[in-house]
């Protein structure tokens, strides 16, 4: 009974927080009091071709009522129980209909070019590279930090050629008795000794997880890097197009100040204007191919930049779209992703689970700062060979060979007080990071829900230029259809395509900065789709 209890009970919860989710409205009743009545009004007779979802699960919540009803045991405290039916686990349904990070458009869902640039970027960037070469120091740093378990080996062998003399000198009543012996010797001393800790209060045993915990921390930071290193390429991508139809824009413009030019060159020379009246003209002409050669300049560098960041040979022209297209805009995968960001106990960001990581070690740090002071033990097993000369010399030489084992004892009993201030240092330290990890938890939380509104404003903003350019657009072919019937000028229809030039240009700048900033918020609830690039090394 209790089991079934149980299971109606978790499923009672999903029913208020499913029709929570469908739109649907929950007044608490005390059930618990009013056993006898049903909490909800029986489903009527549907008589509609088709019904709602919400009027479906209106029948389904009354069945699970019911039989919670049923199989509710005695309660010594019916308030209490009901407090707990309507505490909704609202990360189950989160995890159920919330949608992925796939549904929301990035810069590469839009250009197949730029995906593969980025998949490229994993292997080939000089970012990237570096990054890797951070893992491959972890890996050798926790391969050093586990050998502090390993038995160690060391071996010494010499080869020795000598000459010696000995003298033997008497003083007194016999100086004729002085003598003197010189012989040649050769030795060949070794010693092999093989020693494994024993017993160091843990000592090792956490420098071999620190290694460990490092090693991991690297992992994140490369995953981090690269998450960054991919936000840097769609901005600068989305740039170059933005930049390539700035260039597009002011080659037309030059294009329409040259053909001003020369209808004012042709009057100038009928006598119709004079020479102060094409000043201007001129003048436009000059800065149009200034601002034509400047942008031209500036597209190169900004290609340039690219391909080194992304670790490419070259971009071709064709590689970079001419403009940025319309960007859907949905509110409700971003708002749900928020959500599930903001009822995590621990923020999942690469920053947030350094810091855990860091924390743990230096709990380790203080564990061994601890047993500094503590004696270790340490097993040694050995051999070793010498050879040694009788004072009488030649023929009278003598070797030691020796095979031993036991235990060493290294106790360090006084330090001059350098234990203690490691101790105290390392504690420190230890709530200097517990204090960074409470206030990054909460500016997680404040920049996820900031970012959300930016990614709003950037959305309205990019509607109201999407509007502007679609008007401008159709103003163009009404001018267009002007000048056919001779009403308008080519001059007032050039000037009307640089208007749409310009709203174009506008239109793909709020659309990159709404792009620019999904991939932002994507990033600090750590839910970017292009982690997948990275396999797990």
């Amino acid at each position: 009974m209790v089991t079934h209890y149980s299971l109606i009970k978790k499923l009672s919860r999903m029913s208020l927080a499913i029709r929570r989710a469908v739109g649907g409205t929950f007044f608490c009743r005390d059930f618990c009091d009013r056993a006898e009545k049903p909490l909800l009004p029986p489903a009527e007779p549907i008589h509609r071709s088709s019904i709602s979802p919400y009027e479906i699960w209106h029948v389904i919540e009354n069945f699970l009522i019911a039989k919670a009803l049923s199989l509710r045991r005695a309660v010594q405290h019916p308030m209490k129980f009901c407090r707990s039916f309507l505490a909704v686990p609202f990360m189950i349904v989160s995890v159920w209909a919330a949608p992925g990070a796939n549904e929301v458009v990035l810069p590469e869902n839009i250009f197949p070019q730029l995906d593969s640039i980025l998949k490229s970027a994993v292997q080939q960037s000089p970012r990237m590279l570096n990054r890797a070469l951070d893992l491959e120091i972890a890996e050798n740093s926790r391969i050093q930090a586990r050998a502090n378990l390993l038995p160690s080996v060391n071996a010494s062998y010499s080869y020795i050629k000598s000459n010696d003399t000995t003298k033997y000198l008497y003083s007194g009543a016999n100086p004729g008795s002085n003598s003197s012996n010189t012989y040649s010797l050769t030795k060949t001393p070794y010693s092999v000794t093989l020693s494994q800790p024993v017993f160091q209060w843990g000592v090792l045993r956490n420098l071999d997880q620190i290694g460990a915990i490092q090693q991991m921390i690297a992992k994140g930071q490369y995953k981090d890097g690269y998450r960054q290193l991919v936000q840097e390429l769609r901005a600068s991508y989305l740039h170059l197009i933005l930049q390539k139809l700035t260039l597009k824009r002011a080659r037309f413009y030059l294009e329409y100040t040259n053909s001003q030019l020369k209808q004012q060159e042709d009057r100038l020379l009928k006598k119709e204007i004079s020479d102060a009246q094409i000043f201007t003209a001129r003048l436009a002409s000059e800065q149009g191919q200034i601002a034509v050669e400047r942008t031209e300049f500036d597209f190169a560098n900004a290609v340039a930049s690219f391909t080194r960041l992304a670790g490419l040979a070259a971009l071709p022209n064709e590689a970079i779209p001419d403009s940025v297209p319309t960007v859907a805009y949905d509110d409700a995968p971003i708002g749900q992703m928020l959500a599930g960001f903001l009822t995590q106990k621990d923020p999942p960001s690469i920053e947030a689970s350094t810091l855990r990581q860091q924390l743990k070690i230096e709990n380790l740090n203080y564990a061994n700062a601890k047993k500094r002071l503590w004696p270790k033990v340490n097993a040694n097993i050995g051999m070793s060979q010498d050879q040694q000369n009788n004072l009488y010399g030649k023929g009278l030489d003598y070797s030691v060979a020796s095979v031993y084992g036991g235990l060493a004892v290294n106790w360090a009993i006084f330090d001059g007080f350098y234990s203690g201030a490691v101790v105290r240092s390392t504690l420190a330290h230890r709530r200097q990071l517990e204090n960074d990890y409470r206030q990054i938890s909460e500016r997680l939380a404040q920049d996820a829900q900031t970012q959300v509104k930016l990614i709003n404003f950037a959305a309205r903003n990019m509607s109201i230029y999407d509007r502007l350019l679609v008007s401008s657009a159709g103003y163009l072919v009404t001018v267009r259809d002007e000048f056919r019937r001779g009403v308008k000028s080519d001059a007032e229809v050039s000037q009307m395509q640089l208007n749409v030039f310009d709203a174009e240009i506008n239109a793909s700048t709020a659309r990159s900065d709404y792009l620019t900033k999904v991939g932002d918020f994507l990033g600090t609830v750590v839910n970017d789709p292009v982690l997948a690039n990275i396999t797990d090394k």
